[in-house]
């Protein structure tokens, strides 16, 4: 199974730290079992992607390179060798504009929606599309409904109308497939994150996410056996990951049929995908 991870920070000077404690479970496809990774990123609002195809996927040490990121927003997406390679065009996370998205799911299932989605699409969004892929598509689908309330919802209310409008994305796509909301289209985990925000659907497959209250950090390295180095806490700092093929006890499951995303003062909100539209 490939797997989609999501990341955000109060402070991306403190990543490195968190990967260092927390980053494990980011591994959860071995290095020879990859064949593309991709990384997205905000950086002044602009997103900004990292693209690893094939053999050069097997090379990162993923933790290490997330740790040298200087963003407080990160996506990614580690493709596994059962899902076959793709070109770069086609090789996620996917970018627009202050957006970045990911997503796992059955490509095959997804794509016979692929043409009647793509009618929905704006000309002036359709041209940021490079491939061919559902994911993609989904992505400027979901972009295209987020940029048409932004005028008309209270900056304070952005985060659980990013939510609303992956909701109602899921559910389009269902409604295209079998013609109905009702629609079987598990597995699909998604995650987009903008600045300051992320917010994930999951549909069939488990996805969990952690939350990060505050952090240590060594100030400098051990020089002998025994020795404890001086150690900093940095108790306001936050950050949240999320990610499927998880296997932790220390992180939370996302309900099937459900949305998380990060509130106004870092508050961890889930909410069934029908009862958010």
């Amino acid at each position: 199974m490939s797997q989609v991870f999501g990341y955000i920070c109060s402070d991306d000077s403190l990543t490195s730290e968190v990967m260092k404690q927390y980053g494990e479970p980011l591994r959860a496809v071995a290095a020879d079992e990859r064949v593309g990774l991709g990384i997205g990123l905000l950086q002044d609002g602009r997103s900004l992607l990292r693209k690893h195809p094939r053999r050069k996927a097997a090379s990162v040490d993923l933790p290490a390179l997330l740790g040298d990121i200087s963003s407080r927003s990160i996506v990614g997406h580690v493709r596994h060798e059962d899902a076959g390679s793709a070109g770069t065009k086609n090789l996620q996370p996917f970018r627009f504009r202050n957006w970045v998205y990911a997503q796992h799911g059955d490509e095959q299932k997804l794509e016979a929606a692929h043409d009647d989605l793509r009618d929905a699409v704006p000309d002036h969004v359709r041209r940021n599309i490079e491939g061919n892929s559902m994911a993609e598509l989904l992505f400027h689908i979901f972009y295209t409904k987020v940029e048409s309330n932004l005028s008309t919802t209270p900056k304070t209310d952005w985060p659980q109308m990013y939510a609303e409008q992956l909701a109602e994305t899921v559910l389009q796509l269902q409604q295209s497939l079998n013609g109905s909301a009702d629609g079987d289209i598990a597995p699909l985990q998604a995650v987009a994150v903008t600045d300051r925000c992320i917010v994930a659907a999951r549909i069939g497959d488990s996805m969990h996410y952690r939350l990060i209250e505050g952090i240590e950090e060594s100030t400098e390295e051990p020089l002998f056996a025994g020795h404890n180095p001086k150690s900093v806490t940095h108790d306001r700092f936050r950050a949240l990951m999320v990610a499927n093929s998880i296997d932790d006890d220390e992180w939370t499951e996302i309900p099937n049929h459900h949305v998380m995303w990060v509130a106004n003062g870092w508050d961890i909100e889930v909410e069934e995908i029908d009862e958010l539209v």
